[in-house]
């Protein structure tokens, strides 16, 4: 039975958790030891559990992306950081990030979380959603805080490659995507500028919505599978942790 209410629930929530890290303190201190800036850095990372693909394709599986934006950033890290390396540091990132906000959090609610999470991925189908795919081969880490993020990261590019499907199905380019999201806030940091802006239609209004709604019911099939046990745990870890990175508790 699809889960509706748990899919509708974890989406902001997890959103913001999942992607706090990428230009965070802890982001820049990791990257600064391979000699990457916090940009590159993220690429590295992010792009890096991809495996040794192309940097075109890199390019294309990050899709609300102004073409060549990210490919040029792989180009760029893959110069000068071993990929293998640069993705061990990007989760050394994660964790230092989560330890410096989670630890506020029951121990408890953190494992619980975890085990939820990591039991609905063992229901997910492989080859569909390369990114989360990436993060799924690399394992949890084996503290509880870390782990308990690293899960994070991991539904959201869960979602992230759902919507990515629905966004193509409705017909969307990468531009209209961004443009016709939160009010276009993320249009220029995904590297685009005016000229590529695009009439909102209605229809494309309508194709958003379409794509939106898609997002939504996939999501909801994915967790159909979970227990009333582990739908309490996803909801409990996503909340606490969200409420942390408002105010961040470090580990003792």
């Amino acid at each position: 039975m699809a889960n509706f209410e748990l899919a509708d629930h974890l989406a902001e929530p997890i959103r913001h958790i999942g992607e706090a890290f990428y230009f965070s303190p802890q982001a820049v201190a990791v990257g600064d030891t391979i000699e990457l800036d916090v940009v590159t850095f993220y690429a590295a990372g992010r792009g890096g559990v991809l495996g040794e693909i192309d940097a075109v394709e890199v390019d294309e599986i990050f899709y609300f992306f102004k073409d060549g934006m990210v490919a040029a950033m792989m180009d760029k890290a893959r110069s000068l950081a071993d990929r293998q390396d640069a993705v061990a540091r990007h989760l050394d990132a994660a964790a230092s990030f989560a330890h410096a906000t989670f630890g506020g959090i029951d121990a408890e609610v953190l494992t619980s979380f975890s085990a939820a999470a990591a039991a609905l991925a063992t229901t997910l189908p492989s080859g569909r959603w390369p990114i989360a795919d990436g993060y799924l081969a690399l394992g949890a880490p084996d503290d509880a805080v870390a782990a308990a993020y690293y899960w994070c990261i991991v539904l959201r590019e869960l979602r992230g490659g759902v919507h990515t499907d629905a966004i193509k199905a409705a017909g969307l380019s990468g531009a209209a995507a961004v443009q016709s999201d939160r009010d276009g806030m993320m249009f220029g940091l995904h590297g685009y500028s005016d000229e590529d802006r695009v009439d909102l239609t209605d229809d494309l209004v309508a194709a958003r919505a379409q794509a939106d709604a898609q997002t939504a019911a996939t999501m909801a099939e994915l967790l159909g599978v979970v227990d009333a046990a582990q739908d309490a745990a996803l909801r409990a870890g996503a909340t606490a942790m969200q409420e942390a990175l408002a105010a961040p508790v470090a580990v003792a």
